[in-house]
């Protein structure tokens, strides 16, 4: 019964975050043509909070849960390859989701994201690529039940790279579009920049 409970606040905790990021994810887009109000500052801010505590949900939870699965299986239940793939994925997403809210979303405070010089859309776009190929790919590790003690670690984390890379090549693609629409704008009076 406590690993039922414990997998089901696992997989709300997912879904909270993950829910909250695309839909984030959407409206930044929709705004991207606009500096971001204080309406929407504080929007971003309540996003990172409830991403911030559904990933500790996710921290204490999945810690829980193997904790449980050594006490259960051993170490055979550490052997476990994806296990490790799962938890390195998580952690590069703590990493970039500290990354995205201290160097990538203050840029939108100074401007909107078709109005950055390329170097500051080129990191928001590689970013927000990674952080949603990251929650994505630990979505799928988590029902990914068929990779268990199957596939080895550089196999789980080398699909983890191939579907970051592409993540990261259409939001490179789509920021130096949004920045060649910026350039346009510039050109009119009372522009972005």
């Amino acid at each position: 019964m406590l690993k039922m409970l414990l997998v089901y606040g696992h997989l709300l905790a997912t879904c909270i975050a993950l829910g909250r990021v695309l839909q984030a994810d959407h409206k930044l887009w929709s705004w991207r043509k606009e500096i971001l109000d204080q309406a929407r500052l504080e929007y971003l801010d309540e996003t990172q909070r409830i991403v911030s505590l559904a990933l500790l949900a996710l921290w204490v939870s999945g810690l829980l849960l193997v904790l449980q699965g050594y006490l259960n299986e051993g170490d055979a239940y550490l052997l476990n390859q994806k296990l490790w793939a799962k938890v390195t994925v998580v952690a590069l997403l703590s990493l970039n989701g500290a990354l995205l809210h201290r160097v990538g979303f203050p840029l939108l405070q100074k401007a909107p994201f078709v109005a950055l010089r390329s170097a500051g859309r080129t990191r928001l776009a590689l970013l927000g690529a990674l952080s949603m190929s990251g929650w994505l790919f630990a979505a799928f590790l988590g029902v990914a039940r068929a990779w268990n003690h199957v596939l080895p670690y550089l196999h789980v984390m080398g699909a983890f790279a191939a579907f970051s890379l592409l993540a990261c090549c259409v939001a490179l693609a789509v920021a130096g579009r949004a920045g060649s629409v910026g350039a346009q704008k510039s050109s009119v009076p009372g522009s972005y920049q």
